[in-house]
């Protein structure tokens, strides 16, 4: 097996992908099915639910190596993640008004 193959395979980006996609999911719903004026409470609430898994989905590994680097990894794509759905919801509200 190649590195490449080992990586693409591994539980630790499975791990990572599964908490990215639990972001991307709840934002997107929190920006579709929100009401107009809590629409981006509700999306910073499905950041901080993402945070959440993050640190449960670390906590779950007991591997002490490294968990503030994979920690901040998950936040940092949790907030792009979070970033760019309330980008594209601001955008469409503004061209929507």
């Amino acid at each position: 097996m190649t590195e490449q193959t080992a990586f693409a395979r591994s539980p630790a980006l499975v791990g990572q992908v599964a908490v990215w996609s639990l972001t991307l999911v709840l934002s997107v719903l929190a920006a579709l099915l929100a009401p107009e004026g809590l629409r981006f409470a509700w999306i910073s609430l499905a950041c901080a639910i993402g945070v959440l898994a993050a640190f449960v989905r670390e906590l779950s590994v007991h591997e002490k190596d490294g968990f503030i680097v994979r920690v901040a990894i998950l936040c940092a794509g949790n907030a792009i993640i979070v970033s760019v759905v309330a980008g594209v919801a601001g955008l469409s509200e503004l061209l929507t008004y």
